[in-house]
């Protein structure tokens, strides 16, 4: 069975970032649902962490993803903050480049 909402999985891997709180706000409010793990040490934390929450994506935030992780997870989508800048930017790419927001006037975005 498909999931209505996307579900994604936020993590602060090694250095805890307090943008994954207001990422995760962010998320939410454009209706996807929104695992928030802190802050994990390890790829063998992480990967288990999502074995456990079965996200269609992965948000790595602090010291970024780290290596073999998306080979870890076996075909899960997976982003840093650093490589998509704003929230904006992810709720965009989550979506696969189709947000209603995008290039929409402010009086029409809802």
């Amino acid at each position: 069975m498909a999931r209505e909402r996307l579900r994604v999985l936020l993590v602060e891997f090694g250095t805890p970032d307090p943008a994954a709180v207001a990422l995760g706000r962010v998320l939410r409010d454009e209706g996807m649902e929104v695992v928030h793990a802190g802050p994990l040490d390890t790829l063998e934390q992480l990967r288990s962490t999502a074995e456990q929450e079965d996200p269609d994506a992965v948000g790595v935030l602090g010291d970024g993803p780290p290596p073999g992780l998306a080979e870890a997870l076996n075909g899960v989508r997976v982003f840093s903050g650093s490589d998509l800048g704003d929230p904006g930017k992810a709720v965009e790419w989550l979506r696969g480049g189709r947000s209603h927001t995008v290039d929409v006037p402010p009086d029409r975005a809802r």
